[in-house]
């Protein structure tokens, strides 16, 4: 920098890119911001910057959740996007919306179609078939002959008139039944030999009775001739929503999740296997479980900790760190308390010494040095004294913002410019004349 000497002191103009009362600093523009009343910095160069002022009377509106606009006075319409799946209708909210979905459909977006079938209600063994808000029963045969919409109409085989020889027709579900005049047996009353002869009973043991014959079936088997597989899912012997599969002379029990057993009647304690993370309290409850979980965790079984820094807590551009339960936030250079919202003020701790006027910026601060004094804080007192301060061999005593000569024998004055005439006092007596010199005198008598 280039020195400038001003009357008992001196100021530096310092070369581009440097700053600082003795161009001690490098320069930064826009650090910090020099613009005031909101007015934004850009940084033009190295060494120099502009300001961009708002204009008079502005102001900018940070608009809640749902909101836009200049004034934040239009609510956002999130329907524009189309959320709604399957037809939905959707309902503009403030700050989200809501979907009334399709008859068929449930999910936040309709996107997942119900399943119909979850009801079990194709009956007699009928495969359901899940369609769009609704559903299809498939009667198998096999299990007898049953039709509807549910499979639960049994098929009046009696309307074929199956019975001869002045038989009655029984309608029985998955067949139909002859009862014979006297003399007549098997199945449609049709003979009068010994039924027996042509073993009817598939599976059983064929007993001659004065009508005709009678079937003993074995384990398993029913119906007039034991043809048919007895079905013990039928008085739905799995409980708590089990799946019943039919097996010969007997049945097996899939039991739904939370449940044992040979017919799915032990609730299982789920609670046992600890599935509950984050030590939260575990309860069991029918077919499941559920998580109490500890303030600060989420989550089925409380395994995802809440991220408490997604509301934006931290104020001032300052750094977001979750916690349990908490957060903390790092604030930048110039701003603390719990979520950075107080600007510090470096002038409160009264930095600028010797009578300085403190001026605080964001994250700094300045002083103005009283005359006298320099250096970041005033400590300094600004030497007065150079080598042409006092004359003709004074010695020059630095003062505050000023100094003073303490002059040789024979000279005074502020700057010791002023010789002293040691005649002025006469000195010589009797008519003697005086002669001045340095510092002293010499009379001629």
């Amino acid at each position: 920098g280039t020195c400038v000497e001003l009357p008992g002191s001196f100021r530096c103009q310092c070369k581009p890119g440097y700053t600082g009362h003795r161009c001690e600093s490098v320069y930064v523009p826009c650090s910090p911001s020099p613009c005031m009343n909101g007015g934004t910095c850009h940084q033009t160069s190295d060494f120099s910057f502009e300001c961009n002022c708002l204009p008079e009377g502005s102001f900018h509106c940070e608009c809640l959740k749902g909101y836009t606009g200049p004034r934040c006075e239009m609510d956002i319409n999130e329907c524009h996007s189309n959320p709604c799946q399957n037809d939905a209708t959707c309902l503009d909210k403030i700050g989200g919306f809501t979907c009334l979905c399709m008859p068929g459909f449930k999910g936040v977006h309709c996107e997942e179609d119900i399943d119909e079938c979850l009801s079990n209600p194709c009956v007699n063994n009928g495969e359901c078939l899940d369609k769009v808000n609704r559903f299809l029963c498939v009667c198998p045969p096999v299990w007898g002959f049953f039709l509807g919409p549910r499979c639960n109409v049994d098929i009046d085989e009696c309307t074929s008139s199956p019975c001869h020889n002045g038989g009655t027709c029984i309608n029985e579900v998955n067949g139909f039944r002859c009862v014979c005049p006297e003399g007549y047996h098997h199945p449609h009353c049709q003979s009068q030999a010994d039924g027996c002869l042509s073993n009817p009973c598939v599976h059983g043991n064929c007993t001659h009775i004065a009508t005709g014959y009678k079937c003993v079936c074995d384990p398993g088997w029913i119906g007039d001739y034991c043809s048919t597989e007895g079905n013990e899912c039928k008085s739905n012997p799995c409980q708590n929503g089990g799946t019943c599969e039919d097996l010969l002379n007997g049945y097996r029990c899939t039991c739904r999740k939370g449940f044992k057993g040979e017919r799915c009647t032990v609730d299982i304690d789920e609670c046992l296997s600890k599935p509950c993370k984050n030590h939260a309290l575990c309860h069991n409850i029918q077919g499941s479980y559920l998580c109490e979980c500890r303030p600060g965790f989420t989550g089925v079984d409380c395994d995802s900790n809440i991220d408490d820094c997604l509301s934006n807590p931290c104020q001032n551009g300052a750094s977001c760190v979750d916690g349990i339960n908490s957060f903390s936030c790092i604030c930048l250079p110039g701003f603390h308390g719990d979520k950075c919202q107080t600007d510090t003020n470096e002038c409160l701790s009264e930095p600028c010494r010797n009578g300085g006027t403190c001026t605080h910026y964001v994250d700094s601060y300045t002083c103005k040095c009283p005359p006298g004094f320099e250096g970041t804080n005033c400590e300094n007192n600004i030497d007065e004294c150079t080598e042409s301060s006092c004359f003709n061999g004074g010695t020059c005593v630095d003062g505050i913002n000023s100094f003073t000569c303490q002059c040789p024998v024979g000279f005074t004055g502020p700057f010791c410019l002023t010789e002293i005439n040691e005649c002025d006092s006469h000195p010589c007596l009797n008519k003697g004349t005086c002669v001045d010199s340095l510092g002293t005198y010499r009379c001629i008598c």
